[in-house]
């Protein structure tokens, strides 16, 4: 999971097995730390919300956010780099770029995250605009709507591997769910959660084959 880091004491990752790192720096050469504690809440959310939906994940957690929710593209195409490097097979993307210069780099970062075995699951635009990596077709994306059910899904007609999700991450004991976060940052955690269950099931499913699983797993079609 790239983000902001995370709370690995939280309740709503009590059991979770957690290791991870900070990829530092805003253009190469990168630095690697090892304290990936959350600077914002924004990534122990995103996490809590994986588990909710795939209580059995391990989580490596790549802190790349500062206070501010801001990255650079290089330091996302590292930190996609490094988590595939150590194994991910399921990368968590809950973060993006519009800068119409972040498509080739990480086009790139996900193809070399593809050939280590590596498959990357981001989110889409809040408003509908363009925002890489989600806009790739190479990389599994997710819309949220206020009514999605968590146990639903539903696939967008067009020609990208999009799916609208539950928009919600796991709920605060005594808050109402809409004080919370919400948005397709979330709905990415849900759909990651989907990814993880069909490779669980069956981990020699290709890219393709995870769309197609994903689809048979849809309620219904959306349109974009």
């Amino acid at each position: 999971m790239i983000d902001s880091g995370a709370f690995a004491g939280h309740p709503h990752l009590a059991g979770v097995p957690i290791d991870g790192f900070s990829v530092e720096g805003a253009v190469a050469p990168f630095a690697l730390a090892e304290a990936f504690e959350d600077r914002t809440g924004h990534g122990t959310a995103t996490a809590a919300a994986i588990a909710w939906s795939f209580p059995s994940v391990a989580l490596t957690i790549v802190r790349v956010l500062d206070d501010q929710l801001r990255t650079t593209s290089g330091a996302l195409a590292e930190a996609i780099r490094q988590a595939a490097s150590r194994g991910a097979r399921v990368i968590n993307l809950s973060v993006g770029s519009t800068r119409p210069e972040a498509r080739e780099v990480l086009a790139d970062a996900v193809d070399d995250a593809a050939a280590e075995g590596a498959v990357c699951v981001a989110n889409a635009h809040p408003r509908g605009g363009t925002l890489w990596p989600g806009d790739l077709p190479t990389v599994l994306s997710a819309s949220s709507h206020r009514d999605c059910p968590r146990a639903d899904l539903f696939a967008v007609r067009g020609p990208l591997p999009r799916f609208v999700a539950h928009g919600f991450p796991r709920p605060v004991e005594g808050r109402r769910p809409t004080d919370n976060f919400f948005g397709p940052s979330f709905a990415c955690a849900h759909l990651t959660a989907r990814v993880a269950g069909l490779l669980l099931d069956d981990p020699s499913l290709d890219f393709e084959g995870l769309v197609d699983g994903l689809r048979r797993g849809c309620v219904g079609e959306v349109d974009a």
